[in-house]
């Protein structure tokens, strides 16, 4: 008697029964994949998708990744990977840098669902590339970087002002203190304010 390999099952030839199972001939559907009636080889679920059981019959038994998590092997898994540090993932994704984390953002923790997960890149550093997992570094001197800077010296109107001294890392600038100026903009430490000269008055 000949007919087709049971759905849930695959024949790749030779088989004796439409339920092979030795592994050779033919076997049970595996994790990760689906078997449709007739099957000579299992169909990995697709990417984005994942099957934790066996035996699967159709398409319908692929799950799709839950939100943080990411499925980017073509040939099918039975658990999917958590969505890496600097991205994020929401339900279905395919790869793991498909959602990376916005400019003027950064992410330490992995398992994130979408960009609101995404931290801000705090005042006095930046963030100058998508899918960051730290900052990329300090303000330079003469700067100052708010939140969610991109760049470590920022021009639109974060050029430390006349007045004032920005050191490295500064997230708004440091007024000159008391008794002494800063007569030009961009300076980066406290020694490039100068002592009020005689006959005037610095506050």
């Amino acid at each position: 008697v000949t007919g087709p390999c049971l759905a849930g099952f695959y024949c790749t030839g030779g088989a004796p029964s439409p339920t092979p199972s030795d592994g050779l001939v033919g076997n049970r559907c595996p994790q990760g994949a689906y078997c449709p009636l007739g099957s000579a080889s299992p169909l990995p679920c697709p990417p984005g998708q994942y099957s934790s059981s066996a035996g699967n019959t159709g398409i319908q038994d692929c799950l799709l990744c839950d939100a943080g998590d990411v499925q980017e092997n073509i040939h099918g898994v039975a658990r999917p990977l958590e969505c890496p540090a600097g991205h994020y993932c929401p339900p279905g994704t395919r790869a793991a840098n498909q959602y990376p984390c916005p400019e003027g953002t950064y992410s330490r923790q992995p398992g994130l669902a979408n960009p609101r997960d995404c931290r801000p890149c705090p005042g006095g550093t930046f963030c100058a590339r998508a899918g960051l997992s730290a900052p990329s570094g300090l303000c330079w001197p003469g700067h100052f970087c708010t939140s969610q800077a991109r760049v470590p010296d920022p021009v639109d109107h974060r050029h430390c002002p006349a007045g004032s001294y920005c050191p490295e890392g500064s997230e708004f600038p440091i007024p000159c203190s008391p008794g002494s100026f800063s007569p030009a903009s961009g300076k980066g430490q406290a020694a490039d304010c100068q002592l009020c000269p005689a006959g005037h008055s610095c506050s």
